[in-house]
C-alpha cells in the first residue's frame, strides 16, 4: 500500500512538472525527459531503494538492471509523448502514454522482484513487502 501511495504521489509529481514546463514553453519531448526523471528519483529515494537493500547489502545488479531500465523508458515514453503531441495536446499526449508506461513498469518490476525473491533464503521476510 505504501509503495502505491509514493508511486501515485511520483505520477502527480511528473504530470504537475510536465503540465508547468509545457506552460512555460519547454518542447513536450524534453518537458517529459525531466519531469519523469524527477518523478523516478522521487519514487526511488521514497520508496523503491529499500527493494534494493537486503541483510545490510545492497543488490547492485539488479539496481543496475532499474536503472538502465528507468533511462530506456523514459526516453522511450519521451519520444512517445513528443510524436503524439504534434498531434494532440501535449497533456492529451502524457495522457495516452501512461497505460503503456504502467504496463511496462509493472511487467518489469514484476520481473525485477521475482530475480530478489530468489535470492532471498527461506524464512527471511522480503525487503518489499509492506506488512
Amino acid at each position: 500500500m505504501a509503495f502505491a501511495l509514493v508511486s501515485g504521489m511520483g505520477l502527480a509529481i511528473d504530470f504537475l512538472l510536465f503540465a508547468l514546463l509545457v506552460h512555460w514553453g519547454a518542447q513536450p519531448g524534453w518537458a517529459n525527459i525531466l519531469s519523469a526523471s524527477v518523478a523516478v528519483a522521487f519514487v526511488f529515494f521514497a520508496s523503491v531503494q529499500r527493494i534494493f537493500a537486503y541483510d545490510g547489502g545492497f543488490l547492485f545488479g539488479l539496481f543496475l538492471a532499474y536503472l538502465l531500465y528507468q533511462i530506456v523508458a523514459v526516453i522511450a515514453a519521451s519520444v512517445a509523448v513528443g510524436v503524439l503531441a504534434a498531434r494532440m495536446s501535449p497533456l492529451l499526449a502524457k495522457l495516452a502514454v501512461l497505460p503503456a508506461t504502467f504496463t511496462a513498469n509493472f511487467a518489469f518490476m514484476s520481473l525485477l522482484t521475482r530475480g530478489i525473491r530468489a535470492r532471498i533464503p527461506a524464512g527471511h521476510k522480503e525487503p518489499f513487502r509492506d506488512d
